[in-house]
């Protein structure tokens, strides 16, 4: 009961923050605005494809480019990347020292 509450959760955030296909305006050098487009692989495709990975947690997007996906998994937190393009999920090593 309590994975199905944190899975529902966590898709919900998910499809608030970023699941939709909305272009968003950024500010340019010139002071014109430029268009923004979204990773073409939503919020919700990102969450099922890190959920084999384990409970997905967290669930943020990064640069338009791709989502940082953090799993419970064994009692641990893992944070994976699923590229915003192809939605291959691989090991998020950017914090690692």
């Amino acid at each position: 009961m309590k994975r199905k509450l944190i899975v529902a959760t966590v898709a919900t955030a998910a499809l608030l923050t970023g699941g939709t296909a909305a272009a968003f305006a950024a500010g340019s050098d010139d002071g014109g605005a430029t268009t923004v487009k979204p990773p073409k692989v939503t919020a919700e495709q990102a969450l099922k494809a890190a959920s084999a990975k384990g409970t997905v947690i967290g669930l943020d997007l990064e640069d338009n480019r791709s989502w940082d996906v953090d799993v419970l998994k064994n009692g641990k937190v893992q944070e994976w990347q699923v590229d915003g393009t192809t939605a291959k999920v691989t090991p998020d090593h950017d914090d690692e020292d």
